[in-house]
């Protein structure tokens, strides 16, 4: 098999390129990328981070090489989670990024994403012209005389975490977190988030009870912070009658949470938790941003302090173009990606635990009490092979079968009714097709994205 048809079924797009070792995703892969990226950069200084995946170091060293082949100056911080990566671009003055990881994917992926001089990942336009170098193989080799150091020494790693920690707490009170001593769990999936959350938690003087925080990239549960892949961390949280139990996916940009009852909240209510908090504290009012599959439970705690929601097509790139265009003071998206510009502009775990101690703290609520302020929903999310070419028609289809919902087309396709949704739309990161649904009830949820699903079998089959 040559090159090209080994790159042929990678997963490819504007959030970046996933693919499994040995099968789709190789070394040459990430020297090829690194160099269209470093061509793209016109070899200037890039941050390269990776979170603790077996491949992680192998495709980290392969994305160097082809860094450096550009004519880049690489700046190495070595395991760390992707937001301090991202918020690393400016700490460093780099003109953009590179981090080795496939996010939420199983132990044998593993995936390269991009970032520009922002610490932002890159726009679709962004996207568009690097991409454009790939295809084209119109890369810039450096000459002998151009060729640029690479630095990996634990000084630069260690400035990363700590401006990252130096960040996050100048938006939360301090004084009264600590004067808490919170009790709290940490479940890290033995990914890179240990790396910024135990230290951050420990500088606000919280008692930690650690699970998964080997860092050694072998997943000991399903990777995605769900709820039905806590039970250990909920069993923790009552075994140690601890305040509240935090879980992230491997590179630390998903939060998900456990009441100090020992109840998994589901990461969709991380961001209405948060926001209910800054909106609380700043008065209300502004808009909050964020993707078409998010739970309309942002929407009622919008509407209860006066702001209103924008929803854009999923990916944190889209999510941050529109907080940018409407001023947000919070946004994300209802995986458990929490983004606050103040911080900066990433899906921030370690942004989402100041907050979520800030406001136990400052309330004097518990978690659970905080959690039931907001109206309950129940959230469905099912996926099926499906031949991509196909999904146009589909779409359309289940639109003209569903006249009495109102229609909306900016990802795929949603239909939206009072108090209830379904949207179908192709997967950005596997060659999926993704339907989600929200009801009141798990089995009137369920029962939407069973009905979707049938009507799609019977399209393709």
């Amino acid at each position: 098999m040559n090159e090209g048809n080994k790159m042929d079924h990678l997963h490819v797009s504007v959030a970046g390129v996933r693919g499994i070792w040995r099968k789709t995703l190789f070394p040459e892969t990430a020297i090829r990328y690194g160099t269209a990226f470093g061509s793209y950069l016109k070899g200037g200084r890039v941050v390269l981070g990776r979170d603790t995946r077996t491949t992680g170091e192998l495709f980290s060293s392969a994305a160097l090489s082809g860094l450096i082949a550009a004519g880049c100056e690489v700046i190495d911080i070595n395991v760390a989670p992707t937001p301090t990566c991202q918020l690393s671009v400016k700490t460093f003055q780099a003109d953009g990024g590179l981090i080795i990881t496939a996010s939420h994917n199983p132990v044998e992926w593993n995936g390269l994403k991009f970032v520009n001089r922002e610490g932002e990942f890159l726009s679709p336009a962004e996207h568009e012209t690097f991409t454009r170098i790939f295809q084209q193989n119109s890369v810039e080799w450096a000459d002998v005389f151009h060729l640029r150091p690479s630095h990996r020494i634990q000084e630069y790693h260690q400035r990363a975490i700590q401006t990252h920690i130096d960040k996050i707490v100048r938006q939360i009170d301090i004084a009264s977190i600590r004067k808490r001593k919170f009790n709290v769990v940490l479940d890290a999936v033995n990914g890179a988030g240990s790396r910024l959350l135990l230290p951050l938690l420990k500088y606000l003087h919280c008692s930690i009870t650690e699970i998964n925080c080997l860092e050694n990239g072998l997943f000991p549960r399903g990777p995605e912070p769900l709820k039905e892949n806590l039970s250990a961390l909920c069993g923790l949280v009552n075994e140690k009658k601890a305040d509240i139990g935090f879980a992230v996916d491997p590179d630390a940009d998903r939060l998900s949470l456990v009441t100090e009852k020992g109840e998994a909240l589901g990461e969709e209510l991380t961001l209405p938790l948060v926001a209910q908090h800054l909106l609380r504290k700043t008065g209300g009012s502004g808009t909050i941003v964020t993707n078409l599959s998010t739970s309309m439970a942002i929407d009622r705690v919008a509407e209860k302090h006066g702001a209103k929601v924008v929803r854009t097509k999923i990916g944190e790139a889209h999510v941050v173009s529109g907080m940018k265009e409407h001023q947000c003071i919070v946004g994300g998206e209802g995986n458990g990606g929490v983004i606050v510009p103040a911080v900066h502009y990433a899906r921030d775990t370690g942004v989402g635990i100041g907050i979520i101690l800030d406001s136990i703290a400052e309330t004097g609520q518990t978690l659970s009490e905080l959690a039931g302020e907001i109206p309950e929903y129940v959230i469905v999310k099912k996926k099926l092979d499906c031949d991509q070419d196909r999904i146009p028609n589909i779409l359309d289809s289940l639109e003209k079968q569903h006249p009495d919902a109102e229609v909306d087309r900016t990802d795929g396709v949603k239909l939206i009714w009072k108090d209830k949704w379904i949207h179908v739309r192709k997967s950005g990161t596997e060659g999926l097709l993704r339907v989600f649904a929200e009801a009141s009830t798990f089995n009137e949820a369920e029962g939407m994205t069973d009905s979707v699903l049938n009507k799609i079998q019977k399209m393709i089959s």
